[in-house]
């Protein structure tokens, strides 16, 4: 499966930047944001998913006895928690509706139901699972990585005008 920004983008991006005026341009970039958002939520359920599977893959390896997989999440989640630097600012959006059909289609590789019983479910099909959950993962990743490139060039071209002079009412809109 192949996830393309442009999917869960209603209007393309302008083709030249530097002709739009300001308001549509800082809209764009709001757009492109809410769409990072969207993806940004999607894959920190996806790795989520993924880290708990492989810590059950992990402990069927190392023949650990413990099924206890909610005793088990701190350090399965902990893997990936944010290291030095500035947090990122809270947001308290609701994830749009696409973002949540991305994340519906883990259920497809192994149902909820199962996730707190891992210890039961056969080697294969958790391995399958696990594979799966990585390739959306990975999916996720690469379109969220082109939308920052995306961002980043709307980002550029407001730095570039607000160095070119951009009145101090236009950087206050």
């Amino acid at each position: 499966m192949r996830i393309q920004p442009e999917e869960v983008i209603s209007e393309h991006e302008p083709e030249d930047l530097a002709s739009l005026e300001m308001p549509v341009l800082r809209e764009w970039r709001e757009r492109l944001q809410e769409v990072e958002y969207g993806f940004s939520y999607a894959r920190r359920v996806t790795q989520g998913r993924l880290d708990t599977l492989m810590a059950e893959l992990e402990r069927r390896r190392s023949g650990d006895v413990d099924t206890d997989v909610v005793g088990s999440m701190p350090s399965a989640l902990g893997n990936h928690i944010s290291g030095p630097g500035l947090p990122r600012p809270t947001r308290d959006l609701d994830p749009p509706e696409w973002a949540d059909d991305l994340v519906a289609e883990l259920d497809d590789f192994i149902g909820p139901s199962k996730m707190g019983s891992l210890h039961e479910v056969d080697l294969d099909t958790l391995t399958r699972a696990a594979q799966r959950t990585s390739e959306l993962e990975h999916d996720i990743s690469e379109a969220r990585a082109a939308l920052h490139k995306r961002i980043d060039r709307v980002q550029a071209e407001l730095i570039s005008r607000y160095r070119e002079g951009a009145g101090v009412d236009d950087l206050l809109k």
